[in-house]
């Protein structure tokens, strides 16, 4: 019977395939960097999505306010009794016509936010002046009131007679009037037909932080 041949003693078998523990730490540092600055990327890019998306929806709101504005004072109308838009440094009111009737419309800067309240359609003057005078406490409408822009620093309003000026100032006439202090009611202003010379155009301003925007409109023939 024959025995066995067995390998020399100083042959050695190969190692067991594999990878040492310092190897596989290296790998999973390698990992973990890419993996954050892929994560970086990502969220770069979800920013600048949200940051355009933003940006967006302001001039939306920008452009959708400025149209509102246009076509009130497109509608403006003289009532030979109120004047058809009168400025006090905050707030504007507009008088203008609607298909049921007349209608006062104020635009006014309230905590930063610009925003329009209109009046229900009326067909009498007495109803005009009413709701002028309602309009004077800003708490007692302000729940009807629509938020057209938020953020806005200024909010300033220009009449144009022979130049641009502001409307204290009738056209034609001198010194100016100082706005009233807040919360004071101020009566609504009597115009007759005989009252003079109204703006034939009108400014607004916006300060935003942004920057500031500015439009200008012809008034309609009053």
């Amino acid at each position: 019977m024959k025995t066995p041949l067995r390998a020399p003693s100083f042959v050695r078998r190969a190692p067991a395939g594999g990878f040492t523990l310092v190897e596989v730490l290296v790998a999973l540092f390698i990992l973990a960097i890419l993996a954050g600055m892929a994560f970086r990327g990502v969220d770069a890019l979800v920013r600048a999505k949200d940051g355009a998306q933003a940006a967006t929806n302001r001039t939306l709101k920008v452009n959708t306010g400025m149209s509102q504005f246009e076509y009130d004072m497109a509608q403006m109308v003289n009532t030979q009794v109120l004047d058809p838009a009168a400025f006090n440094g905050a707030t504007l009111r507009i008088t203008r016509r609607t298909p049921d009737g007349l209608q006062l419309v104020v635009w006014s800067l309230q905590d930063g936010r610009w925003q329009r309240w209109a009046s229900a359609s009326v067909t009498h003057v007495s109803e005009l002046q009413d709701a002028w005078m309602r309009s004077q406490q800003w708490d007692s409408i302000s729940g009807n009131a629509i938020t057209v822009l938020d953020n806005v620093t200024a909010f300033n309003a220009y009449s144009y007679c022979n130049g641009w000026g502001n409307f204290q100032s009738s056209c034609g006439n001198a010194a100016p009037t100082p706005p009233p202090p807040t919360g004071t009611v101020v009566p609504p202003p009597v115009k007759s037909s005989a009252g003079g010379d109204y703006p034939t155009g009108i400014r607004i301003q916006l300060t935003l932080q942004e920057g500031q925007i500015t439009r200008e409109r012809e008034l309609p023939a009053l």
